[in-house]
């Protein structure tokens, strides 16, 4: 697939991540629509000179929401030829906290809002974009954002739960719907350079990050949208989970 022209769906598109590959597709001459739950951002977005890139307000953690502003986007005459499920929070949070004074196991409520951004929204998303690009008999494409901590990282039950679960939907849904034309992937970056990064780990951790990768050095976002670049234009890449992570192997 041409990278010019593509119609691209960004979930989370305000901040991060899903920012940076907001801006270098549209750069790159993508048509650029996002969700975003953050309505100030929004509202950001869609004031930018020459309002190419469309913000639509939208909890994906939510169904019904979901359906309704996919809904909006369809009936405003967008198409999308690619979905990118970006959205998500990173949470570090051990099993059983030896040291607490208070509750000791891993909070329940944070697990299942863990799940429910990371894992939950990326179904809720995709079933609905598929099923419209079924309709319009359209060759897509869904890169879903993962993480190398789907592989298991101490100290991330519910992270590592909700990537692995992104990746294994990734490689269903590739065996599933490619005779339909769809291609389905994952990018599974490692420790990339970003403020909810930083907020995750203290200065101490990311040092000793920094230690254990062979480049020795977080990653950028740079890195990460080249890794989307590839698989947009790779036709016959489907069901991978493409790793960048700088070497390192949890």
């Amino acid at each position: 697939m041409k990278l010019a022209g593509a119609r691209v769906l960004v979930t989370g598109g305000g901040s991060g991540i899903g920012r940076f590959l907001v801006e270098r597709l549209d750069a790159e001459s993508a048509e650029v629509c996002m969700l975003e739950r953050d309505t100030a951002r929004c509202a950001e977005i869609n004031d930018l000179p020459g309002g190419r890139i469309k913000a639509y307000p939208c909890d994906v953690t939510d169904p019904a929401a979901v359906d309704a502003a996919l809904q909006t986007v369809f009936d405003a005459g967008f198409d999308p030829d690619v979905l990118i499920n970006n959205a998500g929070i990173i949470h570090s949070e051990p099993l059983v906290n030896m040291l607490s004074r208070g509750e000791r196991v891993h909070s329940r409520e944070t697990w299942r809002r863990v799940m429910s951004t990371d894992l939950d929204s990326v179904f809720f998303v995709t079933s609905r974009v598929v099923d419209h690009m079924l309709a319009k008999r359209c060759k897509g494409l869904v890169i879903s954002i993962s993480s190398i901590s789907a592989n298991g990282n101490p100290g991330q039950s519910a992270y590592s739960a909700a990537k692995a679960g992104v990746n294994a939907l990734t490689l269903t849904w590739a065996k599933e719907l490619g005779a339909l034309g769809l291609r389905f992937a994952a990018i599974a970056p490692g420790f990339i350079d970003t403020p909810s990064t930083r907020a995750a780990l203290s200065e101490a951790a990311v040092t000793r990050l920094q230690q254990q990768i062979p480049l020795r050095r977080l990653g950028d976002l740079q890195s990460v949208y080249l890794a989307v670049r590839h698989v947009i234009e790779n036709d016959y890449l489907t069901g991978t989970v493409l790793e960048v992570d700088g070497g390192l192997v949890m």
